[in-house]
């Protein structure tokens, strides 16, 4: 075998393995962050956020769990984009301190990271 021909086959082999690693990197374990786009909402407006992985690119279809005004845990599905949005917030007239949608989380799954977003969204008339 000629040297050229052993030097090509190496450095196919390291191409291939090159491909490998960014392709489990991608695909595996691969972190995520949440964005919210408002700190404080009206009573009856909506709000929205983002799930997004570390390469900028939204995460589908992901279960987001979160606080509602009056102590009670909602959930929220993220669309085909990553976003998710809340609808009607709501205030709660006899609770001053628990108005507030906040602790949006994120477990994680086979592929992605969990993540939190611990900010508050208040809600006020």
């Amino acid at each position: 075998m000629e040297k050229q021909s052993k030097i090509l086959i190496v450095l196919l082999i390291v191409f291939l393995i090159c491909v490998g690693v960014f392709w489990f990197q991608f695909n595996n374990n691969v972190s995520t962050f949440m964005i919210v786009n408002e700190t404080h909402v009206t009573e009856n407006s909506s709000f929205s956020g983002m799930l997004v992985d570390s390469y900028g690119n939204g995460v589908a279809n992901q279960t987001i769990a979160y606080h509602e005004p009056g102590g009670n845990v909602g959930t929220l599905t993220t669309d085909e984009n990553g976003e998710f949005t809340v609808e009607l917030a709501k205030y709660l007239s006899n609770s001053t301190s628990d108005n507030y949608y906040g602790d949006f989380k994120f477990s994680g799954n086979g592929k992605y990271q969990g993540c939190a977003y611990e900010g508050n969204v208040t809600v006020g008339i």
